[in-house]
């Protein structure tokens, strides 16, 4: 027993051991002390630290490159309207430190208003290390861009050359790239130390081949030990195959509802066909995305595990970029709970919000069409009816496809528009990950919540429509709340009826038994005026709600029920940028 009580502490201190096993290549050592850091390339080569205050930010770059090293905030991922920092250190030894900007696929140019400033500048060893800082909003509204909460594109290159002169920048061929990146994160950057009484729960892909091609998704269903006990989650982690880092590109893992007793622990290559067995599994428990770290939790927060209102199943779908088409792929990568028994002051609840997904329709040909879900008041008013106080949401979960560019969560009570829980201007498919808030947010009985996305088709030919293909859409913010209530989801559907006020014709035939009933909608000739007139529905059509509970079939008394667009009688103001440096 003494042998057998040895090895499992054994495994358990590995355990952490192997889920902190993101890359192959150590990370450099800073001169700082930074919250943040990640490595921006697939070859590690190009390691980026930062932290940031009220008013500035710091960056430390440590680059196997003995020219030039430069980074850059994209307003879309390329060079056009980039604000650019680059520099190297010369064979002489000094440093050489530019501010530019680019306006086109160019040589950045030199920007009158140097805002980005050195610190510290080395090169050592095939190795060049820049230290440099730069304020939040420089005022340079036409040559910078500002770094705010949102997703920022950060662009990056190196080469291995000195340029001939200051002037004359060599172009960087292949030494470039983009990375999605949340630089003001409120997220803990290094997780606390665990409790000596952590368990250590591992869902890891069995052996998954991946398949030759850019994109694979993978679907995997684990059954959740089984335990006697409660215990709170306060921490999720990836658990990385070795040398698999570059092409795990997510992970999320869903809970699956009790109305199915049991799932075949079988995984399937779900790529294209999200129908089969585990379409239900829709509750997010957690995402992660290549790059970020773990998701911590409060320290008076912890997720209920083992409860009889807790899933018996998960469901997780690892997103895989095989973006060199390797056919010899094999991957056991996975998700980790760290939980323990000592149970915090309140259990902690994950509850859905957004459009629910079988009315979302996106027009081809749009800048940017609106899809909006609400929370509505009556549903916030009957589930918290016994606890007036409300419950205070701590952090939140964007999620929507391919097509979205903006997404934001909005707080209305009694007509007053409250300050956003989370907004994103600059929303990438490609980072899904928790976001802490800065501070909680307190929702009471009667309170509003409006999901908003934009999606930017002008590439589609065809309709879009709501769904979990990643070629379909969602719009939906996941918001983690305590105290923990039997409470779910609070969302909604545009309703029909508003919907065939732009194509009425459509009526006649959804009648007909053998057509899907969005039909209609995808085979019409879709002009600007109609796609105006959606809009519009879409942003004050009337919907139908959704209100109720994952763990019991009961709903509450609104479900399905229509309810009017809520009215906002003072919508929040926007903040005006303030340009103190004239074009």
């Amino acid at each position: 027993m003494d042998r057998l009580k040895a090895l499992l502490l054994l495994l358990q201190l590995l355990v952490p051991l192997i889920a902190g096993l993101k890359s192959t290549t150590p990370v450099p050592k800073p001169r700082g002390e930074y919250t943040h850091g990640t490595w921006l390339d697939k070859a590690e080569k190009y390691y980026l630290f930062w932290r940031f205050d009220q008013k500035s930010i710091t960056f430390e770059s440590h680059v196997r490159a003995r020219g030039y090293v430069a980074i850059g905030l994209s307003p879309k991922g390329g060079m056009e309207g980039s604000d650019i920092a680059i520099g190297w250190v010369d064979s002489k030894g000094e440093s050489v430190f530019q501010d530019r900007y680019s306006v086109a696929q160019e040589m950045p140019r030199l920007d009158e208003s140097q805002d980005w400033h050195l610190l510290f500048a080395e090169e050592k060893d095939g190795v060049t290390v820049l230290q440099y800082t730069r304020k939040l909003d420089t005022g340079d509204c036409h040559r910078d861009n500002v770094i705010t909460e949102d997703t920022m594109r950060v662009i990056w290159a190196y080469s291995d050359v000195d340029p001939v002169s200051p002037n004359k920048i060599a172009y960087h061929h292949s030494l470039r790239g983009v990375k999605s990146l949340v630089l003001l994160s409120s997220a803990e950057a290094q997780p606390r130390p665990f409790p000596d009484d952590a368990i250590f729960w591992n869902f890891l892909n069995p052996n998954v081949t991946v398949l030759p091609q850019r994109k694979f998704y993978w679907c995997q269903h684990f059954r959740v030990p089984v335990t006697n006990k409660k215990y709170h989650v306060i921490q999720y982690s990836a658990v990385l195959t070795p040398r698999n880092e570059p092409y795990v590109h997510h992970m999320g893992l869903y809970a699956c509802p009790k109305v199915l007793s049991r799932y075949s622990l079988e995984g399937h290559d779900c790529s294209e066909d999200r129908t089969r067995e585990g379409n239900e599994c829709l509750h997010v428990m957690t995402v992660w995305t290549i790059g970020s770290g773990p998701t911590v939790f409060p320290e008076h927060v912890g997720i209920p595990m083992g409860t009889d209102a807790d899933p018996l199943y998960v469901m997780m779908e690892t997103h895989y970029d095989n973006y060199d088409l390797r056919s010899d792929l094999v991957d056991q990568s996975g998700i980790q709970m760290v939980l323990t028994p000592t149970l915090r002051k309140y259990d902690g609840g994950l509850l859905r919000t957004g459009e629910l997904g079988m009315t979302i329709l996106v027009p081809p040909h749009a800048a940017m069409f609106p899809v909006i879900g609400v929370c509505h008041a009556d549903c916030t008013s009957e589930v918290l009816r016994s606890h007036p106080e409300g419950v205070r949401v701590f952090s939140a979960v964007p999620h929507a496809h391919l097509m979205a560019r903006t997404m934001t969560t909005r707080h209305i009570r009694d007509g007053v528009e409250l300050e956003n829980i989370m907004r994103d201007d600059h929303y990438d498919f490609n980072l899904q990950e928790v976001r802490m808030l800065k501070e909680e947010r307190v929702v009471l009985p009667g309170d509003d919540i409006i999901v908003e996305c934009g999606y930017n088709s002008l590439d589609r030919t065809n309709i879009s429509v709501g769904g979990r293909a990643s070629t379909e859409e969602m719009c939906q913010s996941y918001l983690f709340y305590y105290p923990r209530l039997n409470w779910s989801y609070c969302e909604s559907s545009l309703s029909v009826p508003h919907m065939l006020m732009v194509f009425p014709e459509a009526l006649s035939r959804m009648r007909d038994p053998n057509l899907e009933w969005m039909q209609p909608f995808k085979e019409a000739n879709w002009t600007d005026t109609m796609t105006e007139q959606l809009a519009t529905v879409s942003r004050m059509g009337e919907r139908i709600i959704r209100c109720g509970t994952t763990v019991e079939e009961a709903p509450y008394s609104v479900q399905w029920q229509p309810r009017l667009f809520p009215m906002v009688t003072k919508p929040l103001q926007s903040k005006t940028k303030h340009c103190s440096i004239q074009p």
